[in-house]
């Protein structure tokens, strides 16, 4: 799988009053990801709102800050993919694969990918449950 992505490091802003939702998008960005023979093209619009990178505190001393800014962009693609499921084709799997090439995209260790990417997965699998949002 390879991920292709608007450089985000000028493109993301804090807004300290919200912060369940805290970064926004301060221009568009664009995203193409392929894999196998297929291809899938999307546009993340400007003010877009991300909560980042969910850490629970307990984990926080093998993974470090949430808000890291290697964890950001992996974190808005991911949050906007769930949002918009139909993008994936409701496949969550493949939503937390593309979760985990942008981590490692962005230099984070294979092995604190693979942590994240699992517990991703098996979160969105919990959360969803009942609501067959995905398909599997």
């Amino acid at each position: 799988m390879q991920i292709f992505y608007t450089d985000l490091s000028h493109l993301v802003g804090y807004n300290y009053k919200k912060l369940e939702k805290p970064f926004y998008l301060m221009d568009p960005v664009f995203l193409i990801v392929e894999y196998g023979n297929k291809r899938i093209r999307a546009k993340i619009d400007r003010g877009f709102i991300s909560d980042g990178c969910t850490i629970p505190k307990v984990f926080r001393c093998l993974l470090g800050c949430p808000h890291t800014g290697v964890y950001l962009p992996a974190s808005i693609i991911h949050d906007y993919i769930l949002e918009h499921p139909e993008i994936v084709h409701y496949n969550r799997k493949l939503a937390s694969r593309i979760f985990k090439t942008a981590l490692l995209n962005e230099g984070v260790s294979p092995l604190k990918a693979q942590i994240m990417y699992l517990a991703v997965d098996l979160w969105q699998r919990l959360v969803n449950l009942r609501t067959h949002k995905w398909r599997c």
